[in-house]
């Protein structure tokens, strides 16, 4: 018998199609066994602080469950209050771990024993940190398709030598690394970065963020990042004197800012959908001042675009980091983007 061929409910007896969350006839959950599974695996994760861990377990629960059910709609208000406590915006749920409380017990004991001991508790949580994001820089680079594609692009942007078109190829990885980065966060499964020659890169979803404050630091993820590797390239920049590198840094930093351009499918435009109309108009006044006193057009268009955007579907509570990080991210981008270009012309 064929796989998709409809089965039979072993409750009622009626005909299941394939695809089906729930039996027509009884709405049994066909995944019943499996969900149970899951919401053990989330409960766990969720009682020893693992909240990101706890997010993907609820999050693959989710595509189990009809659409319009109760139970799905609960456990998405449960994420949505994960995914603040992640963030910072909120308090984790009742009868959840509380990695900050561990913290400040692992702070304290360590003033306790002087400021050696907790400078070296610092330095153990810094150390994981680039420990890790340094492993997820790297995972991209096993993926066959993800190395060839990175290949072929810098073939195709090498006309100004080996060097940029390499830089180049690295200053977007890690921008794409960076939107991997903060799904992982959330618990949402994504692919390594793909690139296409005149187009860029792109991760591609396999899930997909719960709110809107999912997909704004998400979205802000990779520009974040990308800030990052472009700081990297001009500082190898001046302190080798590489006009290779400081073209790298300058059209990484503009590739960044076009990115933040609050249209389509780009990044801006999911870092808007968490500001509200106030944010908006404070990012509007922030991008067209910046392209004025740097004599940028990018910024400027970024903030008539946020003024624009502000008279319709803004966020009704708004996002006060995810705005922070925004502005920061037009203003520090349009810094190093006024980098000479005359050193990859």
């Amino acid at each position: 018998m064929s796989a998709d061929a409809a089965t039979r409910c072993t409750d009622c007896g009626a005909e299941i199609a394939p695809g089906l969350l729930a039996c027509p006839g009884c709405a049994r959950l066909i995944h019943a066994a499996e969900l149970t599974k899951l919401a053990s695996a989330a409960e766990e994760a969720e009682r020893r602080g693992d909240f990101t861990a706890a997010l993907a377990a609820w999050r693959r629960a989710t595509e189990l469950l009809p659409a319009q059910t109760l139970q799905r709609a609960t456990i998405v208000k449960r994420m949505q209050s994960l995914s603040a406590a992640v963030d910072g915006r909120g308090e984790p749920p009742p009868g959840t771990g509380n990695p900050g409380a561990n913290a400040g017990k692992k702070a304290g004991t360590a003033a306790g024993v002087g400021a050696v001991g907790l400078a070296l508790t610092k330095s153990k949580a810094l150390l994981a940190l680039l420990v890790g994001n340094g492993k997820l820089l790297l995972l991209g680079l096993t993926k066959l398709p993800t190395v060839m594609s990175m290949l072929f692009y810098a073939s195709w942007s090498s006309g100004r030598g080996a060097g940029f078109g390499i830089g180049l190829v690295a200053s977007i990885y890690v921008h794409e690394v960076g939107h991997v980065a903060a799904l992982r966060r959330y618990g949402i499964d994504a692919s390594a970065p793909m690139f296409v020659p005149g187009f860029g890169a792109f991760v591609r979803l396999r899930q997909y963020p719960t709110d809107a404050h999912e997909e704004a630091r998400t979205g802000l993820a990779g520009p974040l990042w990308g800030l990052a590797a472009a700081i990297v390239a001009a500082g190898i920049g001046v302190a080798l004197g590489s006009r290779t590198a400081l073209g790298v840094a300058s059209l990484g930093a503009t590739i960044n800012l076009f990115n933040l351009l609050p249209v389509w499918q780009l990044d801006g435009a999911r870092g808007l959908r968490a500001l509200g109309r106030h944010e908006r108009f404070a990012l509007a006044a922030i991008g067209v001042v910046t392209g004025l006193v740097l004599h940028q057009s990018m910024p400027a268009v970024i903030g008539a675009i946020a003024f624009a955007r502000a008279f319709s579907n803004a966020h009704p509570t708004g996002d006060r980091r995810a705005f922070a990080l925004f502005a920061a991210l037009i203003v520090a981008h349009a810094l190093v983007a006024t980098l000479p270009l005359s050193a990859w012309v």
